[in-house]
């Protein structure tokens, strides 16, 4: 479950991911706490829905639940995160039949490492929002600068972002552009740690199920985060408003990621 919107008095629109794509029915009396499809219409919910579809929105007949996920309701946090990333998975992957193979088990996974604790709730946050941009197409080649080519881990300096053309360049050619010059006109971007675009490409391409313990130094963090932001707001339209409200409620309960932690452990 992804999405839930009260619809009148008593039922709720729900917005279901499945393994080929979104689909949206109307869960008659979702709305009610005591409904027979209140357990149903809760926000993560994963279970088996029947659902009668006709001419125009789908009704869901009965629904089977094999997990309700209350710890991401009882953790103000983790609600947070669930919040945002079932918002970012209703906006950003298709409908039925043309999600991409692997949108329903990444998104699962993403909601059981929530669950789970083993790795950091921001960056399970990032490697999902790592798979919507190359789902989307909006995901560069992180390794490398997107001017010359050559590989970040090999030049001179500490990358930097583009947030014009969406992408990581060396700091040499950064320098020739005046990327790197805050006093030219054109819109500057910002330095990233020099490991940042190696542990973009190693999350962007692990499988969030098999990730353990992740330790990232807090700048790192703090780069990826505003890197993958812009990116999914200007490039893919979508995360801006939820992602706001992710970051407003967890800076207002949550300490600041420490910034002598390593930059990464798997």
């Amino acid at each position: 479950m992804v999405r839930v919107v009260r619809y009148g008095e008593r039922d709720a629109i729900l917005t279901l991911l499945t393994e080929t794509g979104l689909v949206t029915a109307l869960a008659r009396g979702g709305a009610r706490p005591t409904g027979r499809l209140s357990a149903a219409s809760r926000l993560c919910a994963q279970g088996t829905y029947v659902l009668y579809q006709g001419r125009g929105m789908g009704d869901v007949r009965q629904a089977e639940i094999a997990r309700q996920r209350r710890a991401l309701h009882e953790d103000v946090v983790k609600a947070a995160y669930a919040a945002y990333l079932c918002d970012l998975a209703s906006r950003a992957l298709p409908e039925r039949p043309d999600a991409p193979p692997a949108a329903y088990r990444q998104f699962v996974a993403v909601l059981d490492g929530l669950e789970a604790d083993r790795v950091p709730a921001d960056v399970l946050a990032r490697a999902f929002e790592l798979k919507v941009c190359a789902w989307l197409g909006v995901a560069p080649e992180w390794r490398a600068c997107m001017r010359c080519g050559a590989p970040l881990g090999e030049t001179e300096g500490a990358p930097w972002y583009d947030p014009q053309e969406g992408g990581l360049v060396c700091s040499p050619c950064a320098l020739r552009s005046g990327l790197a010059d805050d006093t030219t006109r054109r819109a500057a971007g910002w330095p990233v740690p020099r490991k940042a675009s190696a542990i973009l490409h190693l999350l962007a391409r692990a499988d969030i199920a098999k990730l353990q313990r992740v330790d990232l130094s807090g700048s790192t963090r703090d780069a990826m985060s505003r890197i993958l932001a812009h990116q999914l707001r200007e490039f893919a339209g979508v995360g801006g408003r939820a992602r706001q409200v992710l970051e407003e409620i967890v800076a207002s309960l949550a300490d600041p990621p420490a910034n002598d932690q390593g930059d990464l452990d798997t």
